[in-house]
């Protein structure tokens, strides 16, 4: 099993994304990735955001756990955090998705209607257990 710190940030309205090319198509995620042997949740978060954004954030409260078995050798524990950026960052620079205007791309976990619907009410109802998101 691998554990994934990710992030829920917030730019002008907007949710950011990452934007990786793989298998040489691009997908968008949360940002986040892989902690490393003997990092922490909150330090893995960071290093992950700043390498794929470029945005340095401050780790806030937890606000989904999932896991993501998709295959026999595939099996992702998701730990999803809501994250203030450090600064302005520049929106020309970063993808970012307007949930608020019905924006929903596909992007890994796949959770955008459950942030959509959380943020509305201030993610009152959080922490929350997503459970196997692709089985």
């Amino acid at each position: 099993m691998t554990v994934k710190a990710r992030a829920v940030i917030w730019v002008d309205g907007k949710l950011v994304l990452a934007s990786q090319t793989r298998r040489g198509r691009t997908e968008l995620s949360l940002p986040g990735g892989r902690l490393k042997r003997r990092e922490s949740v909150t330090d893995a978060l960071v290093r992950e955001v700043g390498e794929e954004t470029g945005i340095s954030v401050k780790p806030g409260p937890l606000l989904y756990v999932a896991e993501i078995v998709s295959s026999i050798s595939s099996h992702d524990l998701e730990l999803i955090f809501l994250a203030e950026p450090e600064g302005t960052p520049d929106l020309d620079r970063i993808h970012a998705v307007d949930l608020s205007a019905g924006e929903r791309p596909d992007v890994r976990p796949p959770i955008l209607e459950e942030i959509a619907r959380d943020a509305a009410s201030g993610f009152r109802e959080n922490p929350r257990w997503l459970g196997n998101l692709r089985g």
